[in-house]
């Protein structure tokens, strides 16, 4: 079976259970976090591209899903070779998480719900990126404004993993009055001394700390950072 098929199968099972523009991410995330190009597909890898796309699924679907598309993930392990798995007949709703509060330094009130992931792995970072820079995309961002989202995502879960142990990722486009996309990072980890120093660029880490924040500042339209000992929420807006 070529790559190109498998691809497909793969995506098409997806395709039962999420939208497209979803189905498609959650792809092309997996494969990137196992540093396989799509035209290296082969049975022989299935395995492993199964195994990893299980957990990339959780952040666009209901749970009571999961049961039903890991069944279908592993018919199509255990044949590759027949016919496409069928379509799920009915799939319950899932159920969006609740609007945030709007915060009174930035911006107005949000029209859409917000998509929420979940930060642990390297895994989870790729989606997060991948998530960022697809919602830019739709709402009709620039290549270089989508780059600057997907960077600066980048950088805050790559801080949250290194000195926090993870945390949650909150991304909410907005359509109007302006078009832009929030983005609320939260953990809780042990908070950043003298965050203040560190925003100026005066701060100088030996391991690094407090480099990527300053770096999301220098890329946001609208940036605020909120620390202590019992963790640290990240909030800043990139106008497209």
């Amino acid at each position: 079976m070529s790559p190109d098929e498998l691809h497909s199968r793969l995506l098409y099972v997806l395709l039962g259970f999420m939208p497209e523009t979803a189905a498609r991410l959650v792809l092309r995330g997996t494969l990137e976090s196992l540093k396989l190009p799509s035209g290296e597909l082969s049975v022989e890898v299935l395995p492993r591209v199964i195994h990893a796309l299980e957990p990339a699924t959780r952040h666009f679907m209901h749970p009571a899903q999961r049961p039903r598309l890991t069944l279908e993930l592993k018919e199509l392990l255990n044949a590759p070779f027949r016919g496409l798995p069928p379509r799920p007949a009915s799939l319950p709703t899932p159920v969006p998480p609740p609007p945030p509060s709007p915060s009174p330094h930035l911006g107005t009130p949000l029209l859409t719900r917000p998509t929420v992931l979940l930060i642990r792995t390297e895994a989870d970072a790729t989606t997060a990126r991948f998530t960022a820079r697809s919602l830019c995309e739709e709402l009709g961002g620039k290549g270089f404004e989508c780059q600057k989202v997907a960077t600066a995502v980048s950088e805050l879960v790559r801080n949250q993993l290194s000195y926090a142990g993870g945390g949650t990722l909150q991304l909410q486009p907005q359509r109007t009055p302006r078009r832009l996309l929030r983005v609320l990072a939260q953990d809780q980890g042990p908070g950043i001394p003298d965050v203040a120093l560190v925003l100026s660029g005066a701060y100088r880490s030996k391991t690094g700390l407090g480099m990527g924040l300053l770096g999301v500042k220098r890329l946001a339209d609208r940036f605020e950072v909120r620390t202590g000992p019992t963790g640290t929420q990240v909030e800043f807006e990139v106008f497209l």
